[in-house]
């Protein structure tokens, strides 16, 4: 057994159910290792020579060159660095600290594994398994409490994936709020560099937990409010445009924990004071992470005030923000399809009958997302191909997912639950345009009934839906 977690389960006092279970407290894989090599259990931390020969070993693996979502979503999961430079005084629910003085990989030994990754047939890749990306290869982190970012490497690193055609999303995992807060000047290159370079739809996760000063104080957390702010601020200034694929390029993203010591029921209270002041200034966070703390040593979370928290967030802050960040009539490209009439993807839905191009426009509910992180869910009121893409016009906002429709729809083969799909056409509106396409086709069997879509919303006295521009194509 092991992993990072085992080293502070035995400070806190945990015992192992057998007497003869080894617990890992450093290294895992390079302690597993030692013990095939030398049939002797050992703490052990890789080396750069463990780390650059397993990565590449995994990037040719049949787990990559043979897995099913190979040619579709799967994402391949970079890791630059082990550890966090707050080893010293980290955050106390987390086990990254744990890992001591952080050990960076070599430039040259990312950019190797990913180009095996891409040669095994992998197009998705996200930069992750690090704390923070502005710390990559940071400056003083045995030396100083908010270590000096370094652009130079993390920006070889992107440029330099970049330059690989293969490669279709780039994305990246965390950011450190207070490190961009306190070092400004140098997280700007970093950050125009990852605007640059990423895929739209980029997010950086950042890790509040608390906007508690008591709370911020009793778990050494690593940043306050105030470093919040400015680091969303920051984000926001450099990473609102839009893409190609119709996403803002570089968001922000944020984690709160429930339970922590020191929290009281104004805890809560507090993190929703910050939630709208972040609003009222008009910043876009792509989504908001609640969670509650685990492990030993914490305090029981009030179940009643974290549920109405949790209420008010999904409410108040996460659809007002849907709205800004897909508005209506939005644009969005390469929508891949996973399921349907169910948002959670089953083997049925590997079936012919869900594969094949007869479905499409039928009854029934399609979900898809974008590829890349923490996509939004898009459901669309009609069947389609799974295992296909498409583009669509976004037509209303949930709390957590978005509803759209196809673009560039045929005003003479698309169907009728396609049509009520569009705002501003209903039921009977679009069986009127069925029933005047049926009557012209009967009178002409190999011409178009209409050769542009305004004719169709002409002859049957319809008023032409917003968007229309986007949603149909042109037919003849």
């Amino acid at each position: 057994a092991g992993g990072w977690a085992i080293r502070g389960w035995r400070q806190a006092g945990w015992s192992p159910l057998r007497a003869n279970l080894f617990l890992t407290v450093q290294d895992t894989d390079a302690t597993l290792d030692h013990f095939l090599r030398h049939g002797q259990w050992k703490h052990q931390r890789r080396t750069t020579e463990q780390w650059r020969e397993w990565a590449h070993l995994g990037a040719t693996s049949k787990a990559v060159i043979e897995h099913p979502d190979i040619d579709g979503p799967l994402t391949y999961e970079v890791e630059l660095y082990q550890g966090c430079v707050r080893y010293k005084n980290g955050c106390k629910f987390c086990i990254e600290p744990k890992k001591g003085v952080p050990i960076d990989r070599p430039v040259r030994d990312v950019l190797a594994e990913v180009s095996a990754a891409l040669d095994s047939g992998v197009r998705h890749v996200r930069l992750g398994g690090m704390t923070d990306v502005y710390t990559y290869m940071a400056e003083g982190v045995t030396e100083l409490e908010y270590p000096i970012p370094n652009p130079e490497p993390i920006s070889e690193i992107l440029f330099g994936l970049r330059q690989d055609e293969r490669l279709e999303t780039l994305h990246v995992d965390n950011g450190n709020p207070s490190i961009i807060a306190e070092n400004l000047s140098e997280a700007t290159e970093i950050t125009k560099a990852m605007v640059e370079t990423l895929s739209d739809g980029a997010i950086l996760s950042f890790g509040l937990e608390s906007a508690d000063p008591t709370v911020h104080a009793e778990n050494w957390l690593n940043c306050d409010s105030a470093q919040l702010k400015t680091a969303i601020r920051h984000i926001n200034d450099y990473g609102r445009e839009r893409g190609s694929r119709g996403l803002p390029k570089l968001l922000p993203g944020l984690n709160f924990i429930a339970g922590l010591n020191g929290e009281t029921i104004a805890t809560y209270s507090l993190n929703r004071k910050l939630l709208r002041e972040l609003r009222d200034e008009g910043l876009w966070l792509r989504r908001i992470n609640i969670r509650q703390v685990e492990g030993e040593g914490f305090q029981e979370i009030p179940r009643d005030e974290f549920k109405r928290f949790k209420t008010w967030v999904r409410d108040e802050i996460d659809e007002p923000l849907l709205s800004e960040l897909f508005p209506l009539g939005q644009r969005l490209s390469k929508v891949g399809w996973e399921s349907h009439d169910s948002r959670i993807r089953l083997p049925a839905h590997l079936r012919d009958e869900h594969l094949s191009e007869d479905i499409r426009g039928r009854a029934g509910v399609t979900f898809g997302r974008q590829i890349g992180a923490y996509p939004i869910l898009i459901g669309v009121p009609y069947h389609i191909p799974l295992e296909t893409t498409s583009d669509i016009i976004v037509t209303g906002h949930g709390r957590r997912s978005i509803s759209g429709v196809e673009a560039g729809l045929d005003i003479n083969s698309c169907s009728q639950k396609q049509l009520e799909a569009i705002n501003g056409i209903g039921e009977k509106s679009a069986w009127k345009i069925i029933s005047a396409r049926a009557r012209g086709k009967n009178k002409s069997q190999t011409e178009p009934v209409w050769r542009h879509y305004e004719e169709a919303f002409a002859a049957t006295g319809i008023a032409l839906p917003e968007n229309a521009e986007v949603i149909f194509g042109v037919s003849a």
